[in-house]
């Protein structure tokens, strides 16, 4: 079960933050993503990706697909400001939260 529920967990934190940056009209948003080599549409397109591959594949390998998630999970940078702006729980929370649907 654990893969799926990580795998559940990732989509679902993806379309939290799909729905953070196509609602909240922070500029740091921006300049967050931009020091990261990512323009907001790139990076919304990249989470609707990842939530499209889980609902494909619930059980698969999503470990490179994961990769859009890591600029959140681990306090890359200003992630936490970044989230904080948006409304959302720090990258410590989501990551915990991550590893507990793992161990699910």
């Amino acid at each position: 079960m654990g893969i799926k529920a990580q795998n559940g967990y990732m989509a679902f934190m993806a379309k939290q933050l799909v729905a953070a940056i196509s609602n909240c009209g922070n500029p740091f948003i921006e300049e967050y993503l931009d020091s990261m080599d990512c323009s907001v549409e790139a990076e919304v397109s990249n989470l609707r990706a990842l939530q499209q591959s889980v609902a494909r594949n619930p059980g698969g390998d999503q470990s490179r697909a994961s990769d859009v998630l890591n600029k959140w999970l681990y306090g890359w940078k200003a992630a936490d400001k970044c989230l904080a702006c948006m409304g959302l729980k720090p990258s410590a929370a989501w990551a915990e939260g991550y590893y507990k649907a793992g161990r699910a």
